[in-house]
């Protein structure tokens, strides 16, 4: 605590200088030139916001420079523009009506909120009005609405994460999950409900650069709500199929006007099972899932600020993996399967973060740090072997000593002031982990069927792990001429690993005893996430780049399992994605119309591939294949006419192995030209969106279809699901404090498979789900 407070003290120092301040006023107005009551205006990366008073936005003692500020009022269409201060002024703008005129877009791929077409790289950004619309209510309901990206989970929440053929395939993410600038660590510590989102960015390719550790595909970046000096307040009840219901309610309030803003939120959603557990004759999956949330944010002055995030989750789910054993039974008799241990999976999650940011006027100062804590047990044992059969059974419920991952992030920035002729961002970055597990492969009176000559014993499997890591990056974007920019950069990633791992053997009433004590392996490992690119705007609305970029999924130790054959601490290296990258982007005068083209092409190498070990479903990590991944993007949103909005997101995949080895009952097999698994040949997501304004109401009727092409679940590509796809809609009317809506997801009924482990086990995606809600706001 005292090193922190003399760097704080030590920053503070540096930066206290003179500066030049004015009082700056904002009067804004629709196309007729009638004041607009409910509007914010944001000076994007700096800590100030305001809203109006007597039809009047006044920000005082604003230093003096360039700022890009974003302009929002529900009904119209946001937008951004360059303001330049240097002495008391009043600003006039007219917004237009968002039925007319599509949305200005920010985004944050170098760290730094930017104007769309600013930025090199492919993105699609969701706002608040858009999630809404699309009912985002989980990271799994991304899947598809951003070109060539997937996401899909074995009914644990924990999503598999593919973009462009660059796929989460083991504990470590390829595609890094942000939110609200702090990487969600890995699959146990991210939350899988979304709740009070103000954005949304998928952004695809390579991002070891500036984002590090397990960004090598992309990252999707999510930012939340902050509370302002305008008081809210929000309820919104949803009901649905399968006895679906959701709770959100929300109230954000300046605890001292101008200085210090309070936020908080909750979310319960709860629902039966989509499958029936035959053996049971009882519902399989019941979830039930609760997040609380609370924001603190004070400004000590325009150039001084502290936000705290706490973020608590809580999950019961009543059938983890609700899994069959022959995909060919699941289409035969859908959402229907047969195990006799049924165990509820428990998950309690804790992240918090605190940010303290100074906004100078040459450079901008930045101090992040953040705990992520998850603790996720079985009551019961969980059935391994997914039949009636009582062969294998997994249990873990030693108590919070296991089982438990401990993550603490720092990251200190500095960045240079926007709208300069060269911007840099330079950073450290530090992350400790500890991740103590204790699991029971249990084998139970039928274990013969598996061929084990014992019955009713366990083998009792601790691996205690501790992770640490130390990053420096920089980034620099210099204006070569008026239109064309250079983007370079370079990150050094260092990761030291230990793990620890113990093995027992346990038949009652025998107390368990040691088959292999403690032995401890280590390993480390230095990553270097180079990137280029050259980006040309020929003027505000339209840019064309080429880049490359690298990054990075983090190496490793193998840890121990029940299966003798598999030696533990066996260290595999990290997996290492090279993407080059061409693109344009643009939009016509009056914002029409709106586009994206991007074409890819990614080498990874050190494929870090698993073998997962059975029963007790232990992944083997070993660095044996190299990929080959390129493609193209399309992006359009066009509102050809008053109210009516289209927007198509395609992407094609071709991604296959250059080479790849596997073994199987001791014989190897060359999988050379097979593809990659968890990913689409093709995406396709097509949007048509009316909407009518009746006097200061509105009316909307959205209709969706999700296309997913072919694709295969194991590496020898036997596991095979067709392309299908999903309709999609959502019908509201929209008031000034409510919200009235009804939904439908899936209305087809489409059966697919949505996750399959390569031994063969799958489970089929969520089936039609129609509903309606009710919303509050204040």
């Amino acid at each position: 605590m005292r090193v922190l407070i003399l760097c704080v003290s030590l920053f503070l120092q540096f930066f206290a200088y003179s500066q030049s301040k004015s009082n700056i006023d904002f009067i804004i107005k629709d196309s007729k030139g009638v004041n607009i009551k409910d509007v914010e205006i944001r000076f994007l990366n700096h800590g100030f916001s305001g809203q109006p008073i007597d039809n009047k936005i006044t920000f005082k003692n604003i230093p003096h420079g360039s700022y890009t500020i974003l302009i929002l009022a529900e009904g119209y269409a946001s937008s951004v523009e360059t303001l330049i201060i240097n002495g008391n002024t009043e600003v006039v703008r007219n917004l237009s009506s968002s039925i007319t005129t599509l949305d200005d877009i920010v985004v944050n791929t170098d760290k730094r909120e930017t104007g769309f077409f600013k930025t090199l790289g492919s993105s699609t950004v969701l706002d608040a009005k858009q999630i809404r619309n699309m009912r985002i209510w989980e990271l799994s309901n991304l899947s598809g609405i951003a070109p060539n990206l997937t996401l899909s989970h074995s009914g644990d929440n924990r999503n598999v994460t593919g973009v462009r053929g660059i796929v989460t395939t083991s504990y470590e993410q390829s595609v890094a999950t942000y939110i609200d600038g702090v990487a969600q660590f890995g699959l146990d510590t991210y939350i899988p409900q979304l709740n009070e989102i103000e954005s949304i960015e998928i952004i695809r390719g390579a991002q070891g650069t500036l984002f590090g550790r397990n960004a090598m595909g992309g990252i999707i970046n999510i930012t939340t709500k902050k509370p302002t000096n305008k008081p809210s307040f929000h309820l919104d009840v949803q009901a649905g199929s399968h006895s679906q219901q959701r709770y959100n309610i929300g109230i954000q309030h300046p605890l001292v006007k101008n200085k210090l803003f309070l936020g908080l939120n909750s979310l319960h959603d709860r629902r039966n099972g989509f499958y029936t557990n035959t053996f049971t004759k009882a519902a399989y999956d019941k979830q039930n899932q609760t997040m609380l949330g609370l924001q603190l944010k004070y400004l000590l002055d325009n150039d001084w600020s502290i936000q705290a995030d706490i973020k608590e989750y809580f999950a019961t789910n009543n059938g983890a993996f609700p899994l069959v054993n022959d995909p060919g039974e699941l289409f035969s008799n859908p959402y229907q399967l047969s195990q006799n241990l049924v165990a509820a999976m428990k998950d309690k999650t804790a992240n918090s973060s605190l940010v303290i940011k100074h906004k100078g006027e040459k450079l901008d100062f930045t101090l992040q740090s953040s705990r992520q804590k998850n603790y996720r047990y079985y009551e019961n044992s969980l059935d391994a072997d997914f039949s009636p059969a009582d062969i294998v059974g997994i249990f873990n419920n030693y108590g919070n000593d296991f089982n438990t991952v401990n993550v603490i992030t720092n990251e200190a920035r500095l960045q240079s002031k926007g709208d300069t002729k060269l911007e840099w961002i330079a950073g450290v970055y530090h992350f400790l982990q500890e991740s103590p597990t204790r699991q029971a492969t249990v084998f139970g009176k039928d274990a013969g069927l598996f061929g084990v000559p014992d019955k009713n014993f366990a083998i009792i499997s601790t691996n205690i792990g501790k992770n640490n890591g130390l990053a420096g990056y920089g980034n620099f974007k210099y204006l070569i001429t008026e239109k064309l920019t250079i983007i370079g950069g370079l990150r050094i990633d260092n990761e030291n690993r230990k793990l620890t791992v113990r093995s027992e053997y346990e038949k009652a009433p025998v107390p368990a005893f040691v088959i292999s004590p403690d032995t401890s392996g280590k390993t480390s490992y230095a990553a270097l996430s180079p990137r280029i690119g050259l980006q040309y705007n020929p003027d505000s609305r339209h840019t064309s780049y080429i880049s490359y970029s690298r990054g990075f999924r983090s190496g490793g130790l193998t840890g121990i399992s029940s299966d003798p054959s598999q030696f533990p601490l066996n260290p595999f290296k990290p997996e290492y994605a090279n993407l080059l990258e061409a693109g344009i982007k643009g939009e016509n005068e009056n914002k029409k119309w709106r586009y994206g083209i991007s074409l890819f092409y990614n080498m990874v190498n050190d494929i870090q591939t698993p073998f997962l070990v059975l029963p007790d479903a232990v992944t083997v990590i070993k660095n044996v294949g190299k990929l080959q991944s390129k493609g193209l993007e399309v992006e359009f949103t066009a509102k050809p006419i008053k109210g009516f909005t289209l927007q198509y997101a395609g992407g094609y995949t071709d991604a296959s192995y250059s080479s790849l080895q596997s073994v199987s009952n001791g014989a190897t097999i060359d999988l050379k030209g097979k593809k990659q698994v968890f990913t689409p040949a093709t995406t396709n997501f097509i949007a048509a969106q009316y909407q009518k304004a009746i006097k200061n109401n509105e009316l909307s009727f959205r209709l969706e279809f999700n296309h997913f092409g072919k694709q295969y679940f194991d590496f020898a590509n036997n596991i095979e699901q067709k392309a299908y796809g999903l309709l999609n809609m959502r019908i509201s009317y929209r008031t000034s404090h409510f919200d009235l809506s009804v939904w439908g997801r899936n209305l087809t009924g489409s059966k697919y498979i949505d996750y399959a482990y390569d031994f063969g086990a799958a489970h089929l995606g969520n089936p039609r789900m129609i509903g309606a809600g009710l919303g509050y706001r204040l």
